[in-house]
């Protein structure tokens, strides 16, 4: 194990330099800082076991089928499509969102739950109504922000995938601007008899991070 620790480093730089991202985009995918990736790729630190895992996943795939068919697809597709676990964190987006100055290098930040409280709260929701209901078969998500003091909102229509007790979403992620303003954090469940529920929205109008 501590070999296997030694060299995950230089593979976590060599996946990185394929997908053609940055330590923060890489960082927003394992849920740690910028800072950390870089002390594991240099050698400086040894990621802990829970890390370890995270990163053996995200450099080689994962051993359920069904995600990493969902990761696979993602990465071949031509359109803005992601992969998203139940933290609503990306596990994986397709070529044109994790390009150099695509839209997850430029707005990724909007889903690190630090900078933007909305995404645990919107998680939370997506979880209970999962698991309260085998009926909840999609959602979908806006998170607004502002960037450049302008407002813009990132929307997702995901389809969910349970991969057993786990809960994965797949859909295409929109980063666009909000000229009116009026986008508002929720979460819509689809398949769900609440899906039109205005109270899912109503805790979350006051949070809208800037950058």
């Amino acid at each position: 194990m501590a070999d296997q620790r030694d060299r995950i480093g230089d593979a976590l730089r060599t996946y990185r330099i394929r997908a053609g991202l940055d330590q923060a985009g890489i960082a927003r995918a394992l849920g740690v800082s910028q800072s950390q990736v870089s002390r594991w790729e240099s050698g400086r630190d040894r990621p802990r076991a829970a890390n370890l895992a995270a990163i053996r996943a995200l450099v080689w795939g994962r051993d359920e089928p069904v995600l990493a068919g969902l990761i696979q697809t993602v990465r071949l597709a031509s359109g803005p499509l992601a992969v998203f676990d139940a933290r609503l964190q990306p596990l994986s987006a397709s070529r044109s969102l994790r390009q150099a100055g695509g839209a997850m290098a430029r707005f990724g930040w909007v889903f690190q739950p630090d900078q933007n409280p909305a995404v645990t709260l919107l998680a939370r929701r997506l979880c209970a109504g999962a698991e309260a209901s085998s009926e909840v078969t999609g959602a979908r998500i806006c998170l607004p922000f502002s960037f450049e003091a302008k407002p813009w909102a990132a929307r997702v229509r995901l389809a969910l995938y349970r991969v057993g007790p786990e809960i994965y979403g797949l859909g295409e992620l929109d980063f666009a601007p909000d000229p009116e303003a009026d986008a508002v954090p929720g979460i819509d469940l689809i398949g769900a008899q609440d899906t039109r529920n205005p109270a899912a929205r109503r805790d979350y109008r006051d949070m809208r991070p800037s950058y």
